[in-house]
């Protein structure tokens, strides 16, 4: 999908209001190629996400729940990890399952520590799920929590 140089515009102008005036430009660069990234191709529609996760993807701070799943694959594990690790990560808890051809993971990972904001983890973690042809998700935990409160 192409598209004009207003509409760039505007994608920027909204990411640095979601983000604030004082975010980093790696930060609102991040957030335009997320939001870039979920352009559905057809049809020129975003693949909704919590409206909250914007204010996050400044933050080194909290934890993050990553969860991926696809075709099994060696090294899957491992380059997550490695991407993680690159950031300075720390990760606290895995839970992950082989089902035939087919893995799940699920990880808590602390960033308080991390080199980058959760942002820069994020778009990351989606180069390696392009890599690799899986689907990665990372949530900041407070996002998690708001949306799954009873």
């Amino acid at each position: 999908m192409a598209l004009s140089e207003e509409q760039i515009r505007r994608v920027v102008e909204e990411s640095i209001r979601q983000l604030g005036p004082h975010s980093s430009e790696q930060a609102v660069k991040s957030v335009v190629l997320e939001t870039l990234r979920r352009l559905d191709a057809d049809t020129g529609g975003l693949v909704q996400e919590h409206p909250s996760t914007f204010r996050y993807l400044n933050k080194t701070e909290g934890r993050i729940i990553v969860t991926a799943f696809g075709k099994n694959q060696p090294g899957v594990m491992a380059k997550i990890t490695q991407t993680l690790a690159d950031c300075n990560c720390d990760i606290h808890d895995v839970s992950q399952k082989i089902m035939q051809e087919f893995f799940t993971l699920i990880m808590l990972v602390d960033i308080r520590n991390a080199g980058c904001p959760f942002g820069i983890i994020k778009d990351n973690l989606a180069k390696v799920s392009e890599k690799l042809n899986i689907r990665i998700l990372a949530q900041h935990e407070d996002v998690f929590n708001a949306m799954h409160r009873v």
